[in-house]
């Protein structure tokens, strides 16, 4: 899960962000309904914040460094391959999935341009 490093916090401190309960869960919820979407699809599809992709990322990662704050009201978010989705409360095996699915994808890749450079 992204946090926020030392950098981030001076970032954050000049976005102002206004956020309300009702912003939590609506974010919440449209990040739950659109899941495994961009920063830049979500910064186009997001109508209800004026969120830039700096913006919008740092949220992310604010709501993700903060758990005892945030947790099970708005986030935590997980980021798969630059798409990101709301992470549940899932199991261990279910987390080790997420991973693995990763690692299986990249292997994918690797194997096509293996053999499209063996076939050469």
């Amino acid at each position: 899960m992204e946090t926020l490093t030392s950098h981030d916090f001076n970032k954050i401190k000049n976005c102002n962000f206004d956020f309300s309960e009702d912003f939590y869960l609506t974010f919440h919820n449209f990040i739950k309904k659109n899941p495994f979407n961009t920063i830049p699809s979500l910064v186009k599809k997001i109508k209800f914040y004026n969120f830039t992709e700096e913006t919008l990322l740092l949220a992310f990662k604010l709501f993700n460094t903060y758990k005892c704050t945030y947790n099970n009201i708005c986030g935590p978010f997980l980021n798969i391959n630059e798409y990101w989705i709301v992470l549940e409360k899932k199991t261990q095996i279910q987390q080790e999935n997420i991973k693995l699915k990763q690692t299986i994808t990249s292997l994918e890749k690797e194997i096509r341009y293996l053999k499209k450079n063996l076939s050469n």
